[in-house]
């Protein structure tokens, strides 16, 4: 029961910030015309900080040889998400190439970070809080490939130029200071981490607002949604639950791993769908229907564990 009230209080908290930015647009503090500069804002510069001040403030290089599968396997779930999307992508019905990509970005790209931090510190504590920042390591470079690589921009060129996005350049950026052990002066490290730290609730006002510009197709092709949210909450997981349990994982590692996979989608994928390609539309309906159903698939998936 207190699991699925932490869950249920993380799903309030992030519809919060959702009616907040529908608010916004729906008494003018937005115009629809502001939010591809904001999104970019968000994107291009406050993300980065973000992703640079989270690797090096979380990122230990000497834990590397006991810990490296972390960071392998968050790059690992995004690579099996994707490779299944080719397949599991014949199942939809709006058949566009901004759907299918979208979809397909979908079985690549979950929300990794946010409601996973949530479930894992309420069950086992600040040690597998640790272990997941340093899993995002890997899923934040699965993020800016993989996940840029899946949505096909204008064609594979187009993508391919994507992939090396200044989002890209933070991660390298910031592993090779990590790893170098180079010292960040005081006064750079703490602008970059309020700067990127306010990416977060800026991002979900954009969304908010996003998908209040879409309400009214919110609605549409209700079978592609729930036929989304059934392979990301039930098929995704449990194929993924069956591959960890062929390896010979560290139980830690396992349940970190399992607890990631049965996220729901990300909810910064209306801002990268505007941004990179795929339709914002189906986006915002797979943020809303999604991280509603996972209230009640996330309980009864653990059960697997």
């Amino acid at each position: 029961m207190d699991l699925m009230l932490n869950v249920f209080l993380a799903i309030v908290e992030t519809f919060l910030a959702f009616g907040l930015g529908a608010l916004a647009m729906r008494y003018q503090f937005l115009q629809p015309g502001d939010l591809p500069r904001l999104g970019r804002l968000t994107l291009d510069l406050m993300f980065p900080l973000m992703v640079f001040s989270s690797i090096t403030r979380n990122f230990d290089p000497s834990r590397l040889n006991d810990l490296w599968l972390m960071p392998v396997l968050g790059f690992a779930l995004m690579a099996f998400g994707a490779l299944a999307g080719f397949g599991l992508r014949r199942g939809m019905r709006g058949r566009t190439p901004a759907r299918l990509a979208t979809f397909h970005h979908f079985c690549a790209v979950n929300n990794y970070v946010f409601l996973p931090l949530i479930v894992l510190d309420k069950i086992w504590g600040e040690h597998y809080v640790s272990l997941l920042l340093l899993m995002n390591v890997g899923s934040t470079i699965g993020f800016w490939t993989i996940g840029v690589l899946t949505l096909g921009g204008s064609g594979l060129s187009q993508s391919i130029k994507n992939i090396f996005s200044i989002n890209l350049l933070a991660v390298a950026a910031a592993l090779f200071v990590s790893f170098l052990g180079l010292p960040i002066p005081t006064v750079l490290a703490n602008t970059a981490r309020s700067i990127g730290d306010a990416s977060v609730p800026v991002m979900l006002l954009l969304i908010g607002a996003a998908i209040y510009n879409s309400a009214g197709k919110i609605f549409h092709y209700k079978f592609d949604v729930f036929y989304l949210s059934a392979v990301r909450l039930v098929l995704l997981p449990l194929l993924i639950v069956l591959a960890l349990k062929l390896l010979p994982l560290p139980r830690e590692v396992y349940e970190v791993t399992f607890v990631v996979a049965l996220m729901p989608v990300s909810s910064s994928s209306v801002l990268i769908t505007q941004r990179y390609g795929g339709c914002t539309d189906f986006a915002g309906q797979a943020i809303v229907v999604t991280t509603v159903l996972s209230l009640f698939s996330i309980p009864l998936m653990l059960n697997l564990l």
